[in-house]
């Protein structure tokens, strides 16, 4: 069973404006505006270089929007975002709470599940549907202790 990751309203919109940005300066850098000259070190000979680191990055965050998603099969928990990947078997998660925590993780939102495994292990993650996202694992692993609220 899949579930895409929520898109909140903090970190997605942040990642579109990244990119927006990104988008501009590179054009503005290869299309050699004017105002350009007044930023340090983007001048038209850099442009192109620019404009090679720019697109994977720009790329990376593409994939991070578009395949940001936790599977859980059999007794697995697949965690995808963009090209990081995590496979947790089910029965180590000790523990699932609510969090808000910043950190980085593969979230695209700060409303997040905060989940415990192995002897120290901490994933943080944001599932659209937190409540049959959390009962599909309990299904697996009845001995998950669940904070929510």
């Amino acid at each position: 069973m899949r579930f895409n990751s929520k898109k909140g309203k903090v970190m997605f919109p942040l990642l579109i404006i990244v990119l927006i940005l990104m988008a501009a300066s590179s054009l503005a850098s290869v299309l050699d505006w004017e105002f350009l000259q007044k930023i340090p070190g983007a001048d038209s000979e850099n442009g192109q270089g620019f404009l090679f680191v720019t697109l994977p990055i720009m790329g990376l965050i593409l994939w991070l929007i578009a395949a940001t998603y936790y599977e859980i099969n059999g007794e697995e928990l697949k965690i995808a975002a963009g090209p990081i990947r995590y496979n947790i078997h089910i029965h180590t998660i000790r523990s699932i709470e609510a969090s808000k925590n910043p950190i980085s993780s593969p979230a695209l939102s700060l409303d997040r599940l905060r989940i415990d495994y192995n002897q120290s292990n901490v994933v943080y993650i944001s599932p659209q549907d937190k409540k049959e996202f959390t009962e599909e694992l309990l299904k697996i692993n009845p001995n998950i202790r669940v904070h929510l609220e």
